[in-house]
């Protein structure tokens, strides 16, 4: 019998956090796709517990922010380490925590984004925010086919080849697509069968995840926390808060490198050590799920091959502790849609696409080495450097993009002014009772932020007339916000700031040059 064979534009390899918000950025700028994943759900591992500002801000552009700030909220009040023999030791004698104090000092700085973005950081679980994005592709109809695998695939000049089973009924089928989005993992099998190179400490410690059921609800309530790490002769490893209610992890350093496997931890042994490191001889437990993991950093020295591109933990692995895991998939993919819908849409030229690794891949390797300097040798997190690094890690981005999709006048280093070609667009409210951002003009268009009227709309005109491009003008009326914006963009009033779709200022310009800085952002 003859394969069915498919055709798309997109085929999104990965339906985790960074395969759907693919997904949705991609379905945002009308492009299509298909999507395969081989288990039958997303996750039911809490795995990633933190979104960042910048990528909360993201989330708000697809309308999905206040879904995740609902869906986290029994998790959001949980900061703070504290470590000991046993959890009731640790909350009644919390020798080792990160005090109020201590926390506070790390958060002085991060205070100060609370001017510069319209979002907070956002406490919520990835098996959480997974099933928040697969519920909102599901609404508009995207094309996701969970439970079906692919099982080899190849690339030619001018497409790539997958073969693809439907994991229920066996059947097999093809499809042709002119370009492919590995999010596949940490364990990529795209990445390795492209030879890409990596770089990296690569695994070095192994640990059990254990996901229980336990009620602690009254033992924690006013003494919440982050992480509990205990690390005695007997026992390494840390519990995660999931709730603050039932659900809890305990991730359990053991010792492969000595013969152990997973079988020698069956599910009573593993409540008598969860009932030892909480404290509670006679707590009733039950064992949700276990898997064995490794503390890993895994660095692809290419993220783009021909027509793939590897974006998240397949470009980028990284041990949980700096948080940035998640948080980096999803900003991948956000610079990557809209360079493939101006390919494909509108003719850019193939050279716009060679800036999304230039531009994403510097910043993946640079959370990635963080995050393994942050696993003590024991493979604990270091909780010392990680307050050291608050603002880094949950913080807004304080470096800037060097490509050919972004005009500067110079090539020195950045001044990293608010408003420089290559920095995130400025955030400025925009209304009295602070629910409008500047960040709101975007939502995944080019966007023209113009000081003053002039000619800026028939310039406009004349992009979208020999482009196809709409270019949304947004003219500043009201002189409080222009002076404001003038201000913290550093710009005069003749001058105008072009946004990319992914926020990030692409261009300052003068009337006149619109259309040819938009010529070369495209590499047209």
């Amino acid at each position: 019998m003859k394969q069915q064979i498919e055709k798309t534009p997109v085929l999104i390899l990965g339906g985790g956090i960074t395969g759907l918000t693919a997904a949705l950025y991609l379905a945002q700028q009308g492009v299509d796709f298909i999507l395969i994943e081989k288990h039958k759900d997303t996750s039911i591992y809490p795995r990633a517990r933190t979104i960042d500002i910048r990528t909360m801000e993201l989330f708000r552009a697809l309308g999905i922010g206040e879904d995740l700030r609902e869906g986290g909220k029994a998790l959001a009040p949980a900061w703070g380490i504290i470590r000991g023999n046993n959890l009731m030791e640790a909350l009644g004698n919390p020798v080792g925590k990160i005090t109020p104090a201590q926390l506070m000092e790390a958060q002085k700085d991060m205070k100060s984004f609370a001017g510069k973005s319209p979002e907070t950081v956002c406490r919520c679980t990835q098996d959480i925010s997974e099933a928040i994005l697969r519920k909102t592709a599901k609404k508009q109809d995207l094309n996701l086919r969970f439970y079906h695998q692919m099982l080899a695939f190849e690339q030619q000049e001018n497409e790539v080849q997958i073969l693809v089973e439907n994991r229920a009924t066996g059947e097999q089928y093809r499809i042709i697509a002119d370009y492919m989005i590995a999010a596949d993992g940490a364990n990529s099998l795209v990445r390795k069968q492209l030879n890409i190179p990596v770089s990296g400490n690569g695994s070095w410690k192994d640990l059990l995840n254990i996901y229980f059921e336990a009620d602690l609800e009254l033992l924690v309530k006013d003494r919440e926390f982050s992480q509990f790490l205990i690390d005695t002769p007997e026992i390494t490893g840390f519990l995660l808060t999931i709730n603050n209610k039932d659900k809890w992890a305990f991730h359990l350093r053991f010792y492969p490198e000595n013969g152990e496997t997973t079988a020698d931890y069956p599910e009573e042994k593993l409540i008598t050590i969860l009932r030892h490191i909480l404290g509670i001889p006679d707590l009733k437990i039950s064992i949700l799920k276990v898997m064995p993991w490794q503390l890993t950093v895994i660095i692809a020295s290419q993220m783009r091959i021909n027509r793939t591109f590897l974006a998240g933990d397949a470009a980028h692995t990284m041990t949980p502790y700096a948080g940035k895991g998640a948080n980096c998939g999803v900003q991948d993919v956000q610079n990557l849609a809209w360079k493939l819908a101006a390919v494909l849409k509108h003719g850019a030229g193939d050279a716009l696409l060679d800036t999304y690794a230039i531009e994403r891949q510097r910043v993946g390797a640079y959370y990635a080495a963080l995050s393994g300097e942050l696993a003590d040798e024991n493979g604990l997190i270091n909780s010392v450097l990680m307050l050291t690094k608050a603002k880094d890690l949950m913080g807004l981005p304080d470096y800037g993009y060097y490509s050919a999709a972004v005009k500067r006048e110079t090539d020195l280093p950045f001044t990293y002014f608010i408003g420089e070609p290559g920095t995130r667009i400025p955030h400025l409210w925009l209304n009295e009772s602070q629910t409008l951002s500047s960040l709101d003009w975007i939502r995944g268009q080019f966007v023209l932020i113009a000081n003053s009227s002039e000619d800026w709309q028939v310039e406009c005109d004349q992009v979208e007339q020999q482009l196809n491009i709409n270019i949304q003008l947004v003219t500043l009326d009201d002189e409080n916000i222009v002076e404001k914006w003038k201000t913290i963009t550093h710009t005069n009033g003749h001058e105008a700031l072009l946004i990319r779709p992914d926020d990030f200022v692409a261009a300052k310009l003068t009337s006149g040059n619109l259309l040819d800085v938009i010529l070369s952002v495209l590499s047209k």
